[in-house]
């Protein structure tokens, strides 16, 4: 299967860049905040897009990496997806609505990230 992108891994992060500035601006227009504001709501985003994606994978990866069997990356992902919930309700507790939106994006990324180890070892077993 070829990938949209070809051979430039790199284009969905820009992508995912350029979508965080251009909304970051469009949200600053929108309430007519200064350029300082359009900073805060960039990196907000990218703070929010990062939390979606990355830390799941790179766990995994690291797992992997130091040869864990499947049971144990699944005890450690699932770890991380109570930890994540545990984010969730401390920042639920708070006055910061940011770190709870944030904490809830973690809790996806890990669920998707147990998910998509559920599905590498059913193609493993199944191949």
């Amino acid at each position: 299967m070829k990938l949209p992108w070809g051979d430039r891994p790199w284009l969905p992060v820009l992508w995912l860049a350029e979508a965080c500035i251009a909304v970051g601006a469009i949200v600053t227009l929108a309430r007519g905040g200064a350029p300082r504001d359009m900073l805060v709501a960039v990196a907000y985003l990218v703070l929010c897009a990062a939390a979606l994606s990355l830390p799941g994978p790179l766990l995994r990866l690291a797992l992997i990496a130091l040869g864990l069997g499947v049971e144990r990356r699944r005890l450690a992902l699932q770890l991380y997806l109570a930890v994540a919930a545990g984010a969730v309700a401390a920042a639920l507790g708070t006055q910061r609505g940011w770190a709870a939106v944030v904490a809830i994006l973690l809790t996806g990324n890990a669920i998707l990230t147990l998910e998509l180890e559920a599905r590498a070892e059913d193609g493993a077993a199944a191949g």
